[in-house]
């Protein structure tokens, strides 16, 4: 009997660039801001680093990194999002990751993040946990883990927040935070800042002498006093002048967290108790200053009327900051200003336009509109058209790719089948479902820039929408009017160069130069 020689072969097809190896990101965060978690991350960031660049199979693409941010929510993550970005462009094959609980601590953002990875060929190796998702039947795994992290993440903040709560009953726990004017020690007791505290003392004075909030901003921020952000804003001295901490008392629970996720703080409203405590620091203003303030703070919001919302409002916005106009009346005419300009604080270069020369301009604008119909709304329609049949035909390939991806999904579940009955071995498994993971990976691709082709439905409806009103309207008009503008216009942009566009109805965009209007 001739002798059987066994010889290995090598998997020779794998998730690989074009130099022949797999391109590797890995992903690390760390929960708190504390000195050792920092150091953590250190030790992450470094292992990974010097774990793929020295392996020669290996290309490192980017460490992607969160640090001193919660993990119960991916919303918060800037760098778990840009590698999820990359991973869909298709730049990334495999990602590192510690260990699950630094991955997410939510079970279903985990077991999303994970499939949606995996459709776009990418998968994802815990090694803490020992979890591969290369591996089919792991998911289950990455769920009983991630749902413990989930748990733990929960627990932990209910233990945090009773032992606050029970400091807060005892009178104990003051704050987290030192409000501007306080600074807080080793024992968390709130300190006077002697020149902070002139500042507060100010604001009470200016405020009590007639000043409105706009006003003390505009004059904190002319003498360059600043706060721990910067310049000063409506917002911060109105926190200033309704805060209790400056008379020395402080109310506790104003918010709170929910033992939901995501984690998030929210105000209390009366779903749980308020504690106050007076005389728990010392004061920086006196009670009859504080009370004094309050007493006026309400008599001005009981007398302040809703401003009259004009025909114009929210519908004018400006080019160069992305701020809605206002109307302001100067020597009897009425124009409209970028509401920057009238913030403390801010600034913005945009042109002043008269309500007269908006309307001029909209029927300068109509009525090009109608005289060039047939070339700026029924071509523009008829392209969209094309490009839709043209989509649809496309479909049919996406339909095809469809069944591709799943036949081949079929096949790599019987081979992932007989290697967990131990049929085949790790070779031949290696072998065979590296292969058809990217002929998946390669349609997937090909899908996504099919669909990404597709414009939007809605730009067709819109525009029939605009010719069937347009025809309800003569071709020429002398003079604006307001239905047809509400019917047609959905904003208008004014320009630092003299140019008014007008956003219409199905995406359209038709300038105007005020030069010829006037």
């Amino acid at each position: 009997m001739t002798e059987r020689i066994v010889k290995m072969i090598q998997p020779t097809i794998t998730q690989m660039n074009q130099q022949g190896k797999e391109r590797v990101a890995a992903y690390c965060r760390v929960s708190t801001d504390s000195e050792d978690q920092t150091n953590s991350f250190s030790a992450q960031f470094r292992y990974y680093t010097e774990y793929i660049m020295t392996n020669p199979k290996m290309e490192l693409v980017d460490i992607y990194a969160d640090e001193g941010i919660t993990g119960t929510c991916v919303n918060k993550r800037d760098e778990f999002k840009r590698m999820m970005k990359d991973a869909s462009n298709g730049k990334l094959d495999r990602i590192f990751v510690k260990s699950v609980s630094r991955f997410a601590r939510n079970s279903l953002e985990c077991l999303e993040s994970i499939r949606t990875l995996r459709s776009f060929g990418v998968t994802v190796l815990f090694e803490n946990d020992n979890v591969d998702t290369q591996i089919m039947n792991s998911e289950l795994i990455l769920y009983v883990k991630s749902a413990f992290a989930q748990s733990e993440a929960l627990a932990g903040s209910k233990r945090v927040s009773t032992a606050i709560r029970m400091k807060m009953e005892n009178g104990e726990f003051i704050t987290c935070n030192a409000p501007y004017g306080y600074r807080l020690d080793k024992e968390s007791h709130l300190l006077i800042v002697p020149e902070e505290a002139e500042v507060v003392k100010k604001i009470f004075e200016l405020y009590l002498t007639g000043n409105g909030i706009a006003k003390i901003v505009s004059i904190l921020n002319d003498e360059g006093i600043q706060n721990v952000f910067g310049n000063w804003s409506i917002p911060g001295i109105r926190y200033i002048l309704t805060n209790e901490k400056y008379i020395g008392d402080s109310l506790l629970q104003k918010t709170y967290t929910p033992q939901m996720l995501p984690l998030k703080n929210i105000p209390n409203k009366g779903e749980l108790d308020r504690y106050y405590v007076s005389n728990s620091h010392k004061a920086i203003i006196t009670r009859e200053m504080f009370e004094l303030v309050q007493f006026r703070m309400k008599q001005v919001t009981r007398v302040r009327k809703a401003p009259q919302k004009h025909f114009f409002t929210g519908l004018i916005e400006c080019e160069e900051c992305g701020w809605s106009y206002k109307r302001k009346i100067q020597n009897e005419v009425v124009y409209w200003v970028c509401s920057r300009k009238r913030m403390a604080g801010h600034s913005c270069s945009s042109k002043n336009i008269s309500e007269d020369e908006i309307e001029k301009a909209f029927v300068q604008m109509y009525n090009k509109l109608r005289r060039f119909e047939k070339e700026i709304v029924d071509n523009t329609l008829k392209q969209l058209l094309n490009l839709r049949e043209k989509i649809a035909r496309q479909n049919s390939e996406i339909s095809q790719i469809d069944i591709e991806i799943a036949n081949l999904c079929n096949k790599n579940n019987t081979y992932t089948e007989l290697h967990t009955t131990g049929i085949i071995d790790d070779v031949s498994y290696l072998e065979r479902t590296s292969e058809l993971k990217h002929k998946i990976t390669e349609l997937r691709r090909k899908r996504l820039k099919i669909l990404n082709a597709n414009e939007d439905e809605k730009l067709i409806e819109g525009l029939r929408v605009l010719k069937e009103i347009l025809c309800e309207y003569p071709k020429v008009i002398l003079r604006f009017d307001k239905s047809l503008f509400l019917s047609v216009v959905d904003k208008v942009i004014v320009g630092n160069n003299g140019a008014v566009t007008f956003k219409l109805k199905g995406g359209l965009q038709l300038k105007t130069n005020m030069k010829e209007v006037r």
